[in-house]
């Protein structure tokens, strides 16, 4: 199904999401764990925090309205999930750097796949547009390209 107007800014940081979900699998599995933690516990404060913060504030609630309230609360437990692990005093060896990128890309995977679908389906235009504006806004700073 193609992705509808109001989701394609969540849909446009989950791509962003899921670079910064591989560069820390591949970190973990032989990089510099260290500075791949302080890239992604930076981009998680500019993009991923204020991204979920627009999806608990308009996506969750039109959800639940929707009779969606399962998605909601698996959404609502990732997320908190994904918080803890860039949370300070969290453990930030390889190890954990892999869990928190399969986490991630899981996440996001689940929201495309499913989660947006089923919006779409569901959830009548008002319900959209008000995703859209809690999207819209979000303070998403985009910290800028990746290096290789």
């Amino acid at each position: 199904m193609k992705r509808c107007a109001e989701l394609r800014d969540l849909s446009e940081d989950h791509h962003h999401a899921l670079v910064l979900a591989r560069r820390c699998e591949r970190a973990a599995a032989g990089g510099d764990v260290t500075a791949a933690w302080e890239d992604a516990t930076r981009r998680f404060a500019a993009e991923l925090a204020p991204h979920f913060a627009a999806e608990e504030r308009g996506l969750l609630p039109a959800l639940r309205a929707a009779g969606e309230a399962v998605a909601a609360q698996r959404i609502e437990r990732e997320h908190d999930a994904l918080r803890a692990a860039c949370a300070p005093g969290a453990p930030r060896d390889a190890a954990a750097l892999a869990g928190f990128g399969r986490a991630l890309a899981a996440h996001v995977r689940h929201e495309e796949r499913e989660v947006f679908q089923r919006a779409q389906a569901c959830l009548d235009a008002a319900a959209l547009a008000a995703v859209a504006a809690a999207r819209a806004a979000a303070p998403v700073r985009r910290l800028g390209c990746y290096s290789t």
